[in-house]
């Protein structure tokens, strides 16, 4: 009997397809540093595939033989490329590998949400509200569940978010809580910003 036929097909669920990898927004340009900003000119990298994500990867030859003789070494020797302008609309996403759904608003209301799918199931989500006549937009919420933090969930799903409103003025308030503080920390916006005449009408 195969592998795969063992306790019902292959899923990724059981880990087939190896851990979960760091994710970055991809860019047009090929990386010139890995995640712990190793050059990667100096001592190569490897260009793979993730069928776990289905996306393109790289991989540090830096970190790989760092990581190799450690096994408590935390992995960032390969990570993900997402493309955070390929968005889908909730009906027609994707349902295998990582990728992000556009939600929108619904009538009456001015606020959306991006989730980040694996497999078909939400394991992130940020919420923005936007005004077209204002030109202004504001980052409401990211949420990453807990078995899917420190992976760069959250950093791809604001480069998502600051996509859908290109040179609108952003900003985001400032949450509750260590965890969701630490992130909104590291995220270049500011707190307030003009008010949305708009709201609230």
């Amino acid at each position: 009997m195969s592998r795969a036929t063992v306790g019902g097909p292959a899923s990724g669920t059981r880990g087939e397809y190896g851990e979960l990898l760091p994710v970055r927004p991809a860019t047009a340009a090929p990386p010139v540093v890995c995640l712990r900003g190793h050059y990667l000119a100096l001592f190569g990298m490897i260009k793979s595939h993730s069928p776990r994500y289905r996306l393109h990867t790289t991989l540090c030859e830096t970190c790989r033989k760092q990581e190799a003789p450690d096994p408590g070494e935390r992995r960032l020797a390969e990570w993900a490329h997402l493309d955070v302008k390929v968005q889908h609309a909730p009906g027609a996403a994707p349902q295998d590998g990582l990728v992000l759904v556009a939600v929108p608003p619904a009538a009456g209301s001015a606020t959306g949400k991006i989730e980040l799918r694996l497999d078909g199931r939400a394991t992130g989500t940020a919420s923005l509200t936007s005004c077209s006549p204002c030109r202004t937009a504001t980052l409401d919420d990211v949420h990453v569940e807990a078995a899917h933090r420190r992976l760069g969930y959250g950093r791809t799903l604001v480069s998502a978010t600051l996509f859908r409103a290109p040179g609108y003025t952003w900003t985001a308030p400032v949450p509750d809580g260590p965890v969701a503080r630490a992130f909104r920390a590291r995220i270049a916006l500011p707190r307030t910003g003009p008010l949305c005449v708009h709201r609230g009408k």
